[in-house]
């Protein structure tokens, strides 16, 4: 399809022609955040694997903690995730007992998403897991390079926002 695409434009030239990579694809941004991401993960990960829970089930678990009652469409937003995930690991989460649907005020057709006591406490638990996971981290010699890497990532993450035009494509 992206060949076919690429066809049916008549202004591109023949790529091989035209185009000479300034880097690698391992030294590009995007890779290199991922890259990154993966790095960052593989401390955080052996926890989840011991309380028997997944990256996403941790995302949705807290945010509930921070927001006791939200809808599936906000918990998509705050979770970086997409609707259909979040309904999969709902759906986890309510076979675990941890969270529970309550009708969503006026609207009974809408529901919101709460924690259960069972849902809190092992929130509570696997939280402390990952902050004393993260102080040890932080007790690294790379420790003051975290603390300037933060507020960079918020420059990143604030950039679709700040040049919207750069999120369209170009056909």
């Amino acid at each position: 399809m992206a060949k076919a695409r690429l066809e049916a434009t008549p202004d591109l030239k023949d790529p091989e022609e035209t185009w000479a990579p300034e880097s690698s694809l391992g030294g590009s941004l995007p890779v290199r955040l991922l890259r990154a991401r993966e790095a960052i993960m593989q401390f955080y990960r052996p926890l989840f694997r011991e309380t028997g829970i997944t990256e996403r089930q941790w995302r949705v678990l807290r945010n509930l903690y921070d927001e006791p009652y939200l809808e599936p469409s906000e918990l998509a937003v705050r979770a970086y995730m997409q609707a259909p995930n979040v309904s999969r690991v709902l759906s986890e989460l309510l076979k675990l007992g941890w969270i529970e649907r309550v009708a969503s005020g006026e609207d009974q057709r809408r529901s919101r998403i709460t924690l259960t006591d069972d849902g809190r406490d092992a929130t509570i638990r696997i939280g402390r897991q990952i902050e004393i996971r993260t102080a040890e981290l932080f007790a690294t010699e790379e420790a003051d390079d975290f603390r300037r890497l933060g507020p960079l990532l918020e420059v990143v993450a604030d950039l679709p926002a700040k040049y919207p035009h750069l999120t369209r494509g170009n056909a």
